[in-house]
């Protein structure tokens, strides 16, 4: 009797495996109170299968099997092969580095500057920065630079303000968007540098099941109207077909509401970065939330995810190349 109840747990626990796998390849919603099931390490879906490995018997040969296929194709991690492009693509005259990071105003101006040279960065997009207007318009030689609120862009072409919409009509607070151009080779490239709400944004507590359940569908309401309103804006604005985005999404690539709304859009680490790219410190999930997006009149080159220097995020950087220019 009970060697039969654990293979039917072992089984009922492959089944989860196989549900979320697939909703992960997929990209499959499942109920809001999974909104945030992207953020599952793959050691918590291997766990789920050593149970099978004990109790089931000559059917783990092929179930665990197909199991641990699953989980490879749904992982969160990378491996690119496109990382011997970089060498070639070095010299070319349109390749861009660019990097996000959200400092959450724990990394003083002048790291964040010196760091920008460091790399050899052309554009930096940054999030919750430690003042409002924290760069100052002509502060350093060669560096343009542009704060909406807490949102600053560093960059080594001359930047135009175009736009930025502010969360307080939908009853929060600060800006989550800002919108810039630049020119570069002759050609008009947006920057959208984006902070999308967090679940923290909505308070922590709940008593009750439903009531958490509550919370998650407001949160991934009001999740859709920020992502609507910000592709809307890109959207408005002529000529927009070379457009960098850039931010702290507060969802995983995996979400299937990020692949609803920016799946048609290339995700620098997805196609040229190399292992997890965890961007938020934590020591459980580490979940990569800081995305770099590019349209097609980019070509990734690469991607990596960059040194701790303060923040509970860590910058996540990129190499692209800009198509169709007028020096080409």
């Amino acid at each position: 009797m009970i060697l039969a109840l654990c293979r039917a747990v072992s089984l009922l626990l492959l089944c989860i495996v196989f549900v979320v796998s697939g909703a992960f390849i997929f990209n499959i919603e499942l109920f809001d109170i999974f909104y945030f099931i992207d953020f599952l390490p793959d050691y918590i879906l291997f766990l789920l299968c050593v149970p099978a490995l004990i109790f089931l018997g000559k059917s783990k040969r092929f179930l665990v099997p197909l199991a641990l296929v699953a989980i490879f194709f749904a992982s969160p991690f990378n491996l690119s092969l496109f990382n011997n492009e970089v060498g070639a693509a070095t010299n070319h005259e349109n390749q861009l580095s660019i990097a996000s990071y959200n400092v959450a105003q724990r990394v003083e101006k002048e790291r964040l500057y010196n760091w920008f040279v460091e790399q050899d960065l052309d554009i930096l997009f940054i999030q919750e920065a430690s003042r409002l207007g924290q760069f100052n318009v002509g502060e350093y030689d060669g560096i343009y630079t542009n704060c909406v609120q807490r949102l600053c862009i560093l960059s080594r072409f001359a930047l135009e303000e175009l736009d930025s919409l502010d969360r307080k009509p939908l009853g929060g607070w600060g800006r989550f968007v800002s919108l810039h151009k630049v020119e570069i080779e002759g050609k008009s490239v947006l920057l959208a540098n984006v902070h999308f709400a967090s679940i923290s944004n909505f308070g922590y507590r709940f008593t009750t099941l439903k009531g958490f359940e509550s919370k998650v569908s407001l949160f991934k309401d009001a999740k859709a109207v920020e992502f609507g309103l910000a592709k809307a804006l890109v959207n408005k604005w002529p000529n927009n077909d070379a457009v960098i985005i850039a931010g702290d999404f507060n969802i995983t690539d995996r979400n299937a509401q990020y692949e609803q709304y920016w799946g048609e859009l290339d995700n620098l680490f997805a196609v040229s970065g190399n292992g997890y790219g965890a961007t938020r410190k934590n020591s459980l999930i580490n979940p990569r939330i800081d995305h770099l997006l590019v349209t097609k009149a980019f070509t990734p080159i690469f991607s990596e995810i960059g040194d701790d220097m303060g923040s509970d995020h860590l910058p996540i950087l990129g190499t692209i190349v800009l198509e169709g220019s007028e020096s080409e």
